[in-house]
């Protein structure tokens, strides 16, 4: 679905120079801290899409479509409560913070903006707190206006083709072009695969049975998902675009 329409857009996000500017133990450093704040506002999306397909509500009433529940159910305990290396319950949010620290990238702007949401600020005085750099707010705003306002299935594309089919391919050429040793960086080694093998096997043929199931054969909802998507990924390039000017203006 789509992959015509975004197979240019999703090449570009794959061939982005981001990935082979990040040459140093430093610049890993900086794509870590912003990185995280992606990892942070997807599970707004994924939250989204279980109250849209799921009764959160009490009383509780059986969802309309058992299966599409099933399935985003499936996608969120694997997000919110998957393992860690030792089999601890863990969020992919907590493995990516301990591949942080393992690593030796600063996690404060982030543990700063997230105290702030835990005390109940507003997200801009909770960006504005920690001095979250401008583009990483617009990625994180146009992430959350949606996961908030958007329709059903203009959450879905966003979710399948900026998230769960995107990440597999991006996270594939990170370890490729920076050749980690597990040894060396064993939690960040085992977050990129973990997120390879669960999206591209699991989570990603989810997430698009669930755009499926929300689309059905309505042309209205095809055509506000398939710019979702575009848009998506045109927000994740410009995430890295920021990103790639800050390390080569700090080179």
């Amino acid at each position: 679905m789509f992959d015509d329409e975004l197979k240019d857009l999703q090449a570009e996000l794959i061939a982005h120079p981001i990935y082979s500017a990040v040459a140093t133990m430093d610049n890993l450093h900086q794509f870590m801290q912003v990185h995280i704040f992606a990892v942070w506002d997807f599970m707004s999306l994924v939250k989204r899409l279980q109250a849209i397909l799921t009764c959160i509500r009490i009383p509780w009433l059986p969802p309309e479509d058992e299966s599409a529940a099933r399935l985003i159910n499936d996608i969120v305990l694997g997000e919110e409560s998957d393992i860690d290396l030792s089999g601890n319950p863990a969020s992919h949010l907590t493995l990516y913070l301990t591949a942080m620290r393992e690593v030796g990238a600063s996690s404060r702007m982030f543990d700063t903006f997230l105290d702030h949401m835990r005390r109940g600020m507003a997200l801009d005085a909770s960006f504005e707190a920690a001095q979250v750099p401008r583009y990483v707010r617009r990625f994180v705003h146009s992430n959350i206006r949606l996961a908030q306002q958007g329709h059903a299935e203009e959450v879905a594309g966003n979710f399948l083709f900026s998230r769960e089919d995107a990440i597999p391919k991006m996270f594939r050429t990170l370890l490729a072009r920076w050749d980690i040793p597990a040894t060396d960086a064993p939690n960040m080694v085992y977050y990129l695969e973990r997120h390879i093998a669960l999206d591209s096997e699991q989570h990603g043929p989810e997430a698009m049975s669930i755009l499926e199931k929300v689309i059905g054969g309505d042309r209205d909802r095809f055509l506000r998902a398939q710019h979702s998507a575009f848009q998506a990924l045109r927000a994740r390039i410009h995430l890295w675009d920021g990103l790639l000017s800050e390390i080569r203006s700090s080179g």
